[in-house]
């Protein structure tokens, strides 16, 4: 039997307005999943467990089948193990966002999706003014990359940090990291924005009218753990296929293996089929391929109801359906999709309610849904502890 688990990040949302009530998954023009639908198993599980802040790195865990109230140790260190960076036991690890600060407001937490190339100029400028043998930044993809305090005493529990994009178009002094020991993350991010904003590389996005990165925002601190084999848990090889590191960095994590797509950016220009093409070629070899698809959340945090009816469309049409057809040659085959976590074009944050998911293929007992939505879910399945989809799965 060959597994697949396929994301469609932030996919998840609630009724708008705008769509007479609609939620966007139930507007969208979505054949493909719906027609999975009708010959699979649709209900609802929630991800993000009581007490635990909403995103991506919570549930991709919960949906892996590892309890975070159990197994989660923070994002930067999970980022960074993806990023090749050797981290020691007493090494903190936090996520730096290039974002956009104007007059006292976080403005963008994206700093307009600034290009990898550009990004890596600002980070190594930074190393060269901010830096020293304790500290050092290292260059991600776009706007995410991380910052380590190398054989650091700070106490975590001491300290408290946002995600920025839950803070957009709030004042950035009402968010600042807080804390006994948050005094040098603040000083980190103030010097950044003294130092960034007056760049040549952002005075020129200013000139193009895009958002400079003239600030760094730092959050999701933690220390490296480990965490027990997938294949040990579940008896499978697998692999991981995204662009963003905190979704490849829990695969590597748990010994799954990391497939890199030339061109896969985690926004809607994504290289869709080269995701399909690698998902197909590892099950070939493997038992389990996770797929883990960004872009619907990205659209979400903008807070544009297009561009996110365009992600969910684009999912179905550039993932489900090139996948469908050619897992038709896979009789022994079973898909899990489902959204990691629901990402609110209102609020353009992320939200620990339950999301939508559909089981199809090969064993999977249909319960007569006719369509893939919140709506059609909600009258049927419910799963309260998230890490225990996965059971049902296999």
């Amino acid at each position: 039997m060959k597994y697949l688990i396929i994301i469609g990040d932030g996919m998840a949302d609630y009724p708008q307005r705008a769509l007479r009530g609609k939620t966007p998954l139930e507007f969208a023009k979505t054949p493909w999943l719906d027609k999975m639908a009708k010959g699979g198993f649709v209900g609802r599980v929630k991800t993000i467990p009581r007490g635990l802040k909403p995103g991506s790195d919570i549930a991709t865990l919960s949906i892996l089948g590892y309890d975070p109230r159990k197994f989660y140790f923070g994002r930067g260190p999970l980022e960074a193990i993806n990023m090749g960076i050797n981290l020691r036991e007493k090494d903190v690890a936090i996520r730096c966002n290039f974002i956009t600060e104007n007059d006292g407001i976080l403005a963008d937490y994206s700093a307009g999706h600034i290009q990898t190339a550009e990004a890596k100029i600002l980070i190594d400028f930074l190393n060269r003014k901010l830096a020293d043998e304790k500290i050092r930044f290292y260059p991600g993809v776009s706007y995410r990359h991380i910052l380590i305090f190398k054989d650091c005493t700070l106490n975590l529990g001491e300290i408290s940090t946002t995600p920025p994009h839950d803070i957009i178009g709030k004042r950035i002094k009402d968010y600042l990291p807080s804390g006994k020991d948050a005094r040098i993350l603040r000083e980190l991010m103030m010097d950044s924005r003294i130092l960034l904003r007056d760049h040549k590389i952002n005075r020129i996005r200013i000139d193009l009218e895009e958002n400079p990165a003239d600030m760094i925002w730092l959050w999701g601190e933690g220390r490296k753990k480990s965490l027990p084999s997938f294949r040990k848990r579940f008896g499978f090889k697998g692999s991981v296929i995204s662009a963003v590191d905190i979704v490849k960095g829990i695969g590597k994590s748990i010994g799954l293996t990391s497939i890199e797509v030339e061109g896969a950016t985690g926004y809607l220009d994504t290289n869709y089929k080269g995701k399909v093409e690698a998902a197909i070629n590892s099950l070939k070899e493997k038992d389990f391929v996770f797929l883990h698809v960004e872009a619907p959340d990205e659209a979400s945090h903008s807070g544009q109801l297009k561009l996110k009816l365009k992600a969910i469309e684009d999912f179905d049409k550039e993932i489900m359906g090139r996948i469908f057809p050619q897992l038709l040659a896979l009789k022994e085959c079973r898909l899990l999709i489902l959204s990691d976590h629901i990402t609110s074009l209102k609020s353009r944050t992320h939200s620990a309610d339950p999301v939508p998911f559909l089981l199809f293929g090969k064993g999977v007992k249909p319960n007569k849904t006719t369509s893939f939505n919140e709506t059609a879910a909600k009258r049927k399945f419910y799963l309260k502890e998230g890490h225990k989809l996965i059971d049902l799965f296999f």
